[in-house]
């Protein structure tokens, strides 16, 4: 996060946490670690999926089984250990506990589409050793009640409530006055263990993942290897289940998802990792002054089956300006982003989880080909759109004849121009032409293909 301690919590923000038992810190973690945290949680999933580091959970989906849960990985992971363990969060808990914090247990809950909810709970009653926690939750997508979002209620000052099972007894979770706490990537949310909460299903197609890390004041010890010893022995000793009936993720049976397996090969079918984005509100957003994201989308795709590309130059045309749906997470809709963020490239790296380089490619050289189109083409420059012609200065200007040459020998360079050209061409509101929904065969077959 920074090397900087971290900002002082208020006075009024210290006092709403004794209060309600949980805070919202808006808009404090910052683009560049999100992108990180990004990039870090694809490897987790891929971690599950090969049987790799880490404790990892599934869950039955609609869809098949999914990743439920990782946790137990910051022995296994240097840059999540360090914002975990190290970082800014450790520094607000430590004010909210009135001392240095010590990390607990750390997980991130994925909650695909169609991903179950947690019944009323409050954690107190799963983190044995210590009776006092604060967990933070860490958003890397919008939490809303229609995606399975969290919600809280009064209550944490009444210290732990009837229960069965780590489940508030339904006719006391009746009586709590359950609040949302929608949030964005970028929040925090800082909650006690006897604050209770919930989460529903989630409804949308897209994930909701959030990091949900627990830390316990440093005066009561270091507990985190015990913790985890005790929770794998009592696994291996009770099972995967609840009675057949709910997956055992968690100490407590709060959480309300089917058991399931380790899928395999699931890397042949994660396309709601990539779809969801554009199922999204993001891609509704617009893309320049007539259409939106997912509109210029399959514009753009539509205009490349027109001219007789292959599949992967198709997809590529397809999935060009992802990385402008994944940065847009960051900031609010409305809001235009402060600085080019190089959209072409965050674009690429996401796509090579899935695809190869005929695919990433053109996409990450997309943006140099319009330079490159502007120094080599006269019409094509002043064929440009007014948003077009803004982005070309932040870009750079037109290439240089020594850039021309350079990038002429890319491997990629005809595929990008051409995927350039039918951006520029794909902006057209009158265009009718297929769903994105018409392009999922075709990719699952490139992702098969690859693999």
């Amino acid at each position: 996060m920074t090397d900087s301690a971290p900002f002082e919590l208020t006075p009024a923000q210290l006092a709403s946490f004794r209060t309600q038992g949980w805070l919202v810190l808006r808009g404090v973690i910052p683009p560049a670690q999100l992108a990180a945290l990004q990039d870090w949680t694809a490897e987790l999933e891929d971690w599950a999926e090969l049987d790799g580091p880490g404790l990892h959970h599934f869950e039955e989906t609609a869809t098949g089984p999914r990743i439920a849960r990782s946790e137990d990985f910051i022995p296994y992971h240097a840059g999540l250990k360090a914002f975990i363990a190290h970082g800014d969060i450790l520094g607000w808990v430590g004010q909210l506990l009135g001392e240095p914090a010590v990390l607990y247990k750390e997980k991130i809950n994925y909650k695909h589409a169609g991903g179950a909810g947690f019944a009323p709970h409050q954690d107190a009653t799963a983190y044995r050793f210590v009776d006092f926690h604060i967990s933070a939750m860490v958003p890397l997508d919008p939490a809303t009640p229609e995606n399975g979002g969290l919600y809280f209620a009064p209550g944490h000052a009444r210290g732990k409530l009837p229960e069965s099972r780590g489940v508030i007894l339904p006719e006391v979770a009746e009586t709590l006055a359950w609040e949302p706490a929608s949030v964005l990537p970028g929040d925090v949310v800082l909650f006690g263990s006897y604050a209770p909460h919930k989460s529903g299903t989630n409804e949308s197609a897209a994930a909701r993942r959030a990091y949900y890390l627990t830390y316990n004041a440093a005066s009561a010890g270091d507990l985190r290897d015990r913790y985890y010893a005790d929770k794998k022995a009592e696994f291996d000793k009770s099972g995967g289940s609840f009675d057949g009936e709910r997956a055992r993720i968690s100490v407590n049976d709060d959480f309300l998802g089917r058991p399931a397996e380790r899928p395999r090969g699931l890397r042949a079918l994660p396309l709601s990792r990539l779809t969801g984005l554009y199922a999204g509100p993001r891609a509704q957003a617009f893309y320049d002054e007539a259409i939106t994201e997912l509109e210029h989308a399959v514009r753009c795709a539509a205009l490349a089956r027109r001219d007789g590309a292959d599949d992967a130059t198709v997809a590529a045309a397809l999935l060009h300006d992802v990385g402008h749906l994944i940065i847009g997470d960051y900031f609010p809709i409305e809001q235009t982003l402060p600085k080019d963020w190089k959209h072409e490239n965050v674009g690429a790296r996401y796509l090579a989880r899935w695809f190869g380089p005929e695919v990433t490619e053109p996409v990450r050289l997309h943006v140099p080909a319009k330079r490159y189109l502007v120094a080599r083409d006269s019409a094509y420059a002043a064929s440009l759109s007014p948003s077009s012609l803004r982005s070309l200065g932040v870009q750079g200007g037109p290439m240089s004849d020594a850039e021309c040459a350079a990038f002429e020998s890319l491997t990629g360079f005809a595929s990008a121009v051409a995927v350039r050209r039918w951006d520029d061409e794909g902006k057209d509101p009158a265009m009718v032409v297929p769903p994105f929904g018409d392009y999922h065969a075709m990719l699952e077959a490139l992702i098969r293909t690859r693999s």
